[in-house]
């Protein structure tokens, strides 16, 4: 299941390349940001990315990270719309 918690995690991890800077431009511990994404790769049932010395998306993290891109600008609209 989608949260927003996880695709926040995806996001930031993408952005950053690194879980220690996600989770510091996130505001939570490393270990949080780890917990987010391997419960989202869980659900998708996949890993969306490749651990190693540097960190890159999977073919399945490439074609999730339109979906995560467009559900964020949702949530930014609606929170834009509605709660601002």
């Amino acid at each position: 299941m989608l949260e927003d918690s996880k695709i926040r995690a995806f996001l930031a991890l993408v952005q950053e390349g690194s879980f220690t800077r996600a989770a510091r431009r996130l505001g939570v511990s490393q270990p949080a940001v780890s917990a987010q994404i391997a419960a989202l790769e869980k659900a998708i049932g996949q890993p969306l990315f490749v651990r190693g010395p540097e960190l890159s998306l999977t073919p399945t993290g490439e074609a999730f990270l339109g979906y995560a891109q467009r559900i964020q600008k949702a949530y930014d609209l609606a929170n834009n719309a509605f709660f601002s």
